[in-house]
């Protein structure tokens, strides 16, 4: 791959400017145009989704170079305008928490990006150092790893030496070393900008990144004994003697991205690249967790040099979306020296649910949380739970030479603290109509998006209208824009959901709304968003479930909406007690069919299996050749699955590649795995609702494979079918009198 981009948005209305970023490794004209996905004569691939040029838009040459990309957070504070004289004698103080040293510099605090620049930091054996115009020093002391400290910089007007001092946390000096400044100048400029957690490189980058936590940045005119500075951080009593000059107190605004100073002057900074709030601090007790009834016990900001929020790439061209373009799946084609690059847009109709009764909501939070996975590449698990060897494609090798295209909520930063925010605004290979991945089982290798896809030509094949929606408008705007239709379909693996996602599909299904959750591990992790912030998601990995990192501690809020993270089961809203089903296990190497159980082989559901022969199917299937597999739901009654609905059918038994969830377990066992546990296993529910609306559940999320042209199951395509035109009819659907059988 030589040519890569990402668009400002992953879903458009008809009239709609989308701007596209693009580059490549050698400089060029491309050619840029729109396909619609899931129909036409071209493909990727043999084995590819169907695509065909969209004649409404007209074709652009745009010229690319590369583009830079500058990862990491940190704070930034612009130069005052009209500066007022730091303190003749002072302190700079501030507490720090480092997490891992780099290479290079770890810097802390800087000031200015010339000659005359200031920096404290850690070098590479984790000695503190300090830097003042091209002149530097550096302690003797080995700072250890994720214990907090207060480092001080200590300076008199009648003196050129300017101390650094290396404290506990409490004040008392373990190290300490000077270094002369040149005259009497001020040790700083506040008309330079000032960096947290990095310095600023000439030409305005930042490098130098500092991976760990910072707390309470604060500047002090006079003599101030740091045992008294320490006393005011952790005991909040009365400031000490002399002058505040700033103070950035983290505990203010920890949903947001800015930090507010409150001292005199008003030099509040913002943060670059969405570095982690609603940390514990230095102040933190232990007898409470939620930051919202504590947040000076959370008032620490956890930096990373990988986190990346906004690649700030230049725009190479904008596209309007014409105002009749039909709603659905599309992608901006980008072809140049034999390459193709297809960045995906999804089209949702002007006034939804005019032209169509059928809406797909694409999980686009699954695939923002899944964006440039690179478990596979530094993770532990990969071939092990794929229980194969797993060649790398063009894309892992792609996401291996640009690391600075920032992580999956899957990865872990390089100080071993795991990834919860992810961002859209930024090259993501993981998310291409081509892509194959090591979870997508044997077979088509499909996973996530691509694998929807699927979906996306067979509804076009069976000529249903629909209309496209995705995850973002849900959260958005609620059951509203879920009311406009009759019947909304999920994508393969919708994981991952807000509070008001939620609400709006429960409320709908509650209603008269008919839901087809086509796929499995539904609505599992609970997560936040930022209106202001649009295309970023949070995820607090807290207390069980199937983890590839575990959540700090006491860290389980958001920072972004104060809400308790984790799992949506751990709230209390097991999948169960709405879908009928909830994750039940895992396994990616091989899927199975289904056998119909006795609620099957009821009169007031025969619609189902209208045109089925067998009491067997979904044996045929693009994800691991069945249709029941991957990651797996299964009803539970003491979970939440309604009594008054049906369990139609259930999955073969799995092998021994095939493993119960985490929360299922209060013990470690050898009876894990699917070969020994009936509890590992996918499940067929329908459900009516009082409301006259319904939800069938199908448990699996390699069901959609069934749908395939090449390698579907005939019986899995007439179910879907037999469903979706009898949740389109009216008329109630049958309530069981009595319960359903396992």
């Amino acid at each position: 791959m030589k040519i890569f981009g990402y668009l400002d948005v992953w879903c458009a209305a008809p009239g709609q400017q989308v701007t596209a970023y693009l580059a490549s490794e050698q400089p060029g004209v491309a050619r840029v145009d729109l396909v619609a996905l899931g129909r036409g004569e071209e493909r990727a691939d043999a084995d590819g989704i169907r695509f065909g040029r969209e004649p409404s838009v007209a074709e652009q040459d745009v010229f690319l170079d590369w583009q830079q990309t500058d990862a990491g957070s940190c704070a930034l504070i612009e130069g005052m305008e009209r500066p007022v004289p730091i303190p003749g004698t002072g302190v700079l103080v501030l507490y720090c928490q480092p997490w891992s040293a780099t290479s290079g510099d770890s810097v802390i605090f800087s000031s200015g990006g010339s000659d005359g620049a200031v920096a404290i930091g850690i070098d590479a054996c984790w000695r503190p150092f300090v830097a003042i115009g091209g002149r530097r020093t550096t302690c003797n002391i080995q700072l250890a790893k994720r214990r907090w400290y207060m480092l001080a910089l200590e300076w008199r007007a009648d003196e050129f030496d300017v101390t650094l001092v290396v404290a506990t946390d409490r004040g008392q000096a373990l190290d300490n070393v000077q270094i002369r400044r040149t005259g009497a100048a001020p040790v700083f400029d506040n008309r330079l900008p000032i960096v947290l957690a990095g310095r600023m490189h000439p030409g305005g980058s930042i490098g130098d990144h500092f991976n760990g936590r910072i707390e309470r940045p604060a500047i002090l005119g006079g003599q101030v004994g740091l045992p008294s500075i320490a006393r005011w951080v952790l005991e909040e009593v009365a400031p000490p003697p002399g002058e505040l000059f700033a103070c950035w107190d983290f505990t203010r605004r920890i949903p947001s991205w800015e930090i507010e100073d409150v001292g005199p002057h008003g030099m509040h900074g913002r943060l670059l690249n969405a570095p982690k709030r609603a940390v514990r601090g230095v102040r933190w007790s232990g007898r409470r967790f939620d930051w919202t009834s504590c947040p000076e016990e959370y008032a620490a900001i956890h930096f990373h040099d990988d986190d990346l929020d906004d690649a700030l790439w230049m725009p190479s061209l904008s596209l309007q979306i014409p105002a009749d373009l039909a709603s659905g799946a599309y992608a901006l084609r980008v072809c140049r020296d034999g390459e193709t690059l297809l960045l995906p847009l999804f089209v949702r109709a002007a006034e939804p649910g005019r032209r169509a009764r059928v809406a797909v909501v694409f999980p686009t939070f699954t695939y923002l949380a899944y964006s440039n996975d690179h478990t596979l590449l530094h993770g532990s698990n990969g071939e092990v739970l794929a229980a194969r060897a797993i060649a790398l494609e063009p894309r892992d090798v792609a996401m291996a030479r640009h690391p600075e295209w920032g992580l999956s909520l899957y990865d872990t930063h390089r100080d071993g603290s795991g990834v919860s925010v992810a961002s859209r605004r930024r090259p993501v290979l993981t998310f291409a109509p081509d892509q194959r991945a090591w979870q997508g089982a044997e077979g088509s290798g499909r996973w996530n998006y691509s694998a929807d896809l699927v979906m996306v030509e067979w509804l076009h094949r069976e000529g249903i209208a629909w209309e496209a929606l995705t995850d973002e408008d849900i959260d958005r705007e609620g059951e509203r824009v879920l009311r406009a239709y009759d019947v909304v379909l999920t994508g393969s693996h919708p994981e991952y959901a807000t509070p008001n996602m939620l609400a709006a599909y429960r409320a709908f299904a509650a209603g008269r709304g008919r839901l087809m959750y086509l796929g499995g591990n539904g609505f599992y992790w609970k997560v936040a968003t930022d209106p202001a912030h649009p295309g970023l998601i949070e995820l607090r990995r807290a207390e069980d479930g199937n983890r590839s990192w575990a959540e700090e501690p006491c860290e389980y809020y958001h920072q972004l909406d104060g809400q308790y993270g984790g799992l949506w089961r751990r709230s209390g809203v097991a999948p169960q007690s709405w879908l009928g089903v909830g994750y039940s296990g895992q396994g990616f190497r091989r899927s199975v069919g289904y056998r119909r159980g006795a609620d099957g082989e009821r009169a007031e559901v025969a619609f189902v299996f209208d045109g089925v022969a067998g009491s067997d199917f979904g044996t045929r299937g693009a994800f691991g050749g069945g249709c029941a597999g991957i990651e797996i739901d299964r009803a539970d009654e003491l979970l939440g699955s309604p009594r008054e609905g049906y369990l139609l059918a259930s999955s073969h038994p799995f092998d021994d590649t095939y493993f119960v969830a985490n929360e299922e377990l209060l013990v470690t066992r050898p009876t894990v795995s699917g070969d020994y546990s009936s509890t590992v296993r996918s499940d067929l529910f329908l459900l009516a609702t009082e409301g006259g609306g319904a939800v069938f559940s199908v448990g699996s999320v390699a069901w959609i494979g069934g749908l395939s042209a090449n390698s579907g199951d005939a019986d899995v395509i007439r179910i879907t079918r037999n469903v979706l035109d009898r949740f389109l009819d009216p008329k109630p659907l049958p309530v069981r009198d009595g319960p359903y059988e396992y």
